[in-house]
């Protein structure tokens, strides 16, 4: 039984270099018998730590020999 591979694009441009070795990887793995899925990142909308939570969060890490 084959697995379940899912492949993470992350570069801006589609059909450069690294997305066509993503899909070799790909093809290697279909024939293979596995069962895959790309999504690219640039499509999705990915947002981070809002800036006030992050400030408020840091307040409270403490690491050993760092400034205060």
């Amino acid at each position: 039984m084959g697995k379940r591979i899912l492949v993470l694009a992350g570069s801006p441009r589609r059909h450069g270099n690294t997305d066509c070795l993503a899909d070799e990887f790909i093809q290697g793995a279909q024939e293979a018998g596995h069962e895959t899925e790309k999504i690219y990142l640039k499509d999705k909308k990915i947002n981070g730590w809002p800036p006030m939570l992050s400030c408020w969060l840091l307040r409270f890490i403490f690491i050993p020999g760092a400034p205060r």
